[in-house]
């Protein structure tokens, strides 16, 4: 982990309630609606530095307080991110993957395996880890794709099929083994730009095509 001084410590939220209250709702909207891409407003996007993804960022520094532990994929590791995230929530960075309360990886390939998280309990099934996951981008897709996904499940209409960067036939068989174990896993949100996509732990993922979200 890097460490900055405070002259060289980027800013977080300007107004800290009303901005986190933005992020968080939009946060939320994604979670209810799975798959479907949900812009964060360029007026609360904030990010440790110019080349660090702004809407990982934000989600963080809106969930994020002092009563919670953070893991760093690799990359994020080695930069501002853990000396931010610390100085403008209190949150802990936990060195090991599975006491994590968060999970923020800069790519599907730097995401743990699943089943190393917290998963929660059936009596607790929220004491589980939220994963943050980086991908450079995502699109629609249609069933001729090799990379498409699709999403069933609540919040979602029938279908829903993406090609996310990323996101291969490997993941989809380490989600689909997390969910044998209902209702514990692991949320996950997925960020590209300004933009949020939602993957619940009640979202089933495969490879065939699909139709359209609820909106």
């Amino acid at each position: 982990m890097s460490v900055l001084s405070l002259q060289d410590m980027a800013p977080g939220f300007s107004d800290s309630t009303a901005q986190s209250q933005v992020v968080f709702r939009s946060a939320l909207d994604a979670m209810a609606r799975p798959g479907t891409p949900v812009s964060i407003p360029a007026a609360s996007l904030v990010s440790p530095t110019p080349g660090t993804p702004a809407a990982a960022a934000s989600v963080l520094l809106a969930l994020l307080d002092q009563d919670c532990t953070l893991w760093l994929s690799p990359t994020l590791a080695d930069g501002p991110a853990a000396a931010w995230l610390r100085f403008h929530t209190g949150c802990q960075i936990e060195q090991e993957c599975y006491n994590a309360d968060f999970v923020w990886a800069a790519s599907i390939a730097e995401l743990p395996p699943l089943h190393q998280l917290k998963q929660g309990s059936a009596e607790y099934p929220d004491q589980s880890a939220t994963c943050i996951v980086d991908v450079t981008g995502w699109r629609a897709a249609v069933v001729s794709d090799a990379d498409a996904v699709s999403l069933r499940g609540p919040g979602i209409c029938d279908v829903l099929s993406l090609a996310v960067d990323g996101m291969d036939a490997g993941f989809v068989q380490r989600h689909h083994a997390m969910q044998a174990h209902a209702p514990c896993g692991v949320d996950i949100f997925i960020c590209a730009g300004d933009a949020v996509l939602g993957f619940p732990r009640s979202v089933r993922l495969d490879g065939s095509a699909g139709s359209q979200a609820c909106t």
